[in-house]
């Protein structure tokens, strides 16, 4: 199998986003965690990145895209800047409830999770998520993002300035 999963913490959290840049809404998996990771705005920007935290507390909350052809993963790379702005690296996150996923993504899950690797009630899974590369003095350490904000004030204006200009250069 060739499709992918990707966690992601920001603004691909928004199928709006999504279906801007990729062209459909790929299935995903609401609450999955990031340990030890922390989510901070970036400085002058709307959308967040994600650093390692020294925190064994810290963790932060998005959604796992299932199903991503490697176009699509391609499309994201571009997307993010990746090499630039962020590095697309292999993480382990967690699904806390697994009973709540459909049939295809239980086996998924199973088949990406060791049997040993089960935390709490939730399940471990290898994927990959966009860690922020760049100076940490770039993000707002202070402050959590917070996507509902995000949703509110500023997506119609990241659709038509930020997404669909990506969109159109990477096709």
């Amino acid at each position: 199998r060739t499709a992918k999963t990707c966690f992601v913490y920001g603004t691909l959290m928004s199928e709006e986003v999504l279906h801007c840049l990729l062209g459909r809404i790929p299935r995903m998996q609401p609450k999955v965690i990031l340990q030890n990771h922390s989510r901070h705005p970036v400085r002058q920007h709307v959308y967040p990145g994600v650093i390692p935290s020294t925190s064994t507390s810290a963790s932060v909350e998005g959604a796992l895209l299932l199903d991503l052809s490697p176009l699509e993963l391609k499309l994201l790379d571009y997307f993010e800047e990746e090499g630039v702005d962020y590095k697309r690296t292999d993480v382990q996150v967690q699904i806390p409830d697994v009973s709540s996923l459909d049939e295809d993504t239980q086996t998924l899950v199973t088949n990406n999770s060791n049997i040993d690797d089960n935390y709490l009630s939730g399940r471990i899974l290898k994927t990959q998520a966009y860690i922020w590369l760049k100076d940490t003095a770039a993000l707002d350490t202070t402050q959590d993002w917070d996507f509902e904000e995000f949703r509110r004030d500023r997506l119609d204006w990241y659709l038509q300035y930020t997404v669909k200009p990506c969109r159109d250069e990477a096709v």
